[in-house]
C-alpha cells in the first residue's frame, strides 16, 4: 500500500495484525494479507475495513486515491441537504442573505460598470 492509505489503516485498526483485523472484518486472513500487499487494495476490502472500525468508507476511498476529496464533498453535501429540515435550511439562507447583505461593498470599476451596460 502507498503511505498514506498504510498510515491511514494502521492508526484505524491501532496497529492490529492482520489476522486480528481478519476477525474483526470477517475477511479470510489470506485474502486480506495479500489485499493489502497491493498498491491499491480492492475497494470492497478497504470498505470493509472502515465499516468493520466503524470509519466513514468514503475517507478510506479519498485517502486511497479512488475518488477526489471534492467529490466526496459533493457527495455528502447532497445527502445533507435531503436530511436538513425546512427549518434548518431556512435558517441558512437567511444567514447566507445576511451575510451577502452585510458584506462591504464595492465600487464597480469603470471596465465592470461598462461591461453591465452590454449583458
Amino acid at each position: 500500500m502507498h503511505e498514506p492509505l498504510k498510515q491511514w489503516v494502521e492508526e484505524l485498526t491501532g496497529g492490529d495484525s492482520t489476522r486480528a483485523m481478519a476477525v474483526v472484518t470477517g475477511i479470510p486472513q489470506a485474502t486480506l494479507a495479500r489485499h493489502l500487499t497491493m498498491a491499491t487494495p480492492p475497494v470492497e476490502t478497504l470498505i470493509e475495513i472502515a465499516r468493520a472500525y466503524s470509519a466513514n468508507p468514503v475517507e478510506v476511498q479519498v485517502v486511497a486515491g479512488i475518488i477526489t476529496e471534492a467529490e466526496a464533498q459533493r457527495a455528502g453535501s447532497g445527502s445533507a441537504i435531503r436530511q436538513a429540515s425546512t427549518r434548518q435550511l431556512l435558517t441558512e439562507l437567511l444567514r447566507r442573505d445576511k451575510e451577502e447583505n452585510d458584506a462591504p461593498r464595492r465600487k464597480p470599476s469603470r471596465g465592470e460598470a461598462g461591461a453591465r451596460l452590454f449583458q
